[in-house]
């Protein structure tokens, strides 16, 4: 038997109706808007510290400090040698010649291959003054000379040279070398330039720390050794 539905009862139902549909449509919409979330958030790449950069930065300040320590080193062995060939150091001879021999020295270039001829002769020194003698000296020449023949011999510290051999032009060039080397080094040094995968010039130039001051101070000293070796090894 089938109950006769009041206006009441038929709006409860009603209301009942709307209830579910409305549901139905929220959570619907709740994840359609999940999916849309989902769908939409971005990836999250974890960025790689740049080692490598670092790296290069440390090789190339180790490189400075290399050639810090290279031109430091040559200084150290040329300064005293410049020292004495100015004072006019050493004890003047005469070398009596025995016998000379010719020696090769061969040089690699980047396309070809030169060959320098070079000469040592044997003999017995005498001092100018004193009398004092040596006998079996060997020295450089700067060709061969006869059996009997005698050429000019200074001794210094122990060693036997040629008078031009002794001249400062080429111990001024390797020292002024050493400057330019020096101002380079410290650049590598404090910027990290020089290393393969390292900063390029201009970035290292810009990197420089206080570059107003030392920027010009480097640049200066780099053209200051360049210049003056070039001058003592072809003026003096």
């Amino acid at each position: 038997m089938t109950l006769p539905r009041t206006p009441l009862a038929v709006r409860h139902i009603a209301r009942q109706a709307d209830s579910l549909d409305s549901s139905r449509t929220t959570r619907k919409s709740a994840g359609q808007e999940i999916v849309k979330e989902f769908k939409g958030t971005p990836k999250v790449v974890t960025a790689q510290p740049r080692y490598s950069s670092t790296g290069a930065q440390w090789a190339g300040r180790l490189l400075g400090f290399g050639l810090l320590l290279a031109a430091v080193a040559v200084a150290a062995v040329t300064i005293p040698e410049l020292r004495s060939e100015l004072a006019g150091d050493g004890t003047a001879g005469t070398l009596t010649i025995s016998s000379c021999e010719t020696h090769t020295k061969t040089h690699y270039g980047t396309h070809r291959r030169s060959t320098e001829l070079r000469f040592s002769c044997t003999g017995n020194w005498t001092a100018q003054q004193g009398g004092t003698t040596y006998r079996n000296v060997e020295v450089d020449t700067s060709s061969r000379f006869e059996s009997g023949a005698k050429i000019p011999v200074v001794q210094v510290d122990g060693t036997f040279e040629q008078p031009q051999y002794r001249d400062p032009g080429d111990d001024a060039a390797i020292l002024a070398l050493c400057l330019s080397l020096l101002s380079f080094g410290t650049h590598c040094l404090l910027t990290g330039f020089g290393s393969r995968n390292g900063p390029g010039f201009a970035a290292s130039w810009s990197s420089l720390p206080a570059r107003t001051i030392t920027g010009p101070l480097l640049g200066g000293l780099f053209a200051l050794g360049v210049l003056t070796a070039l001058v003592c090894a072809f003026a003096l």
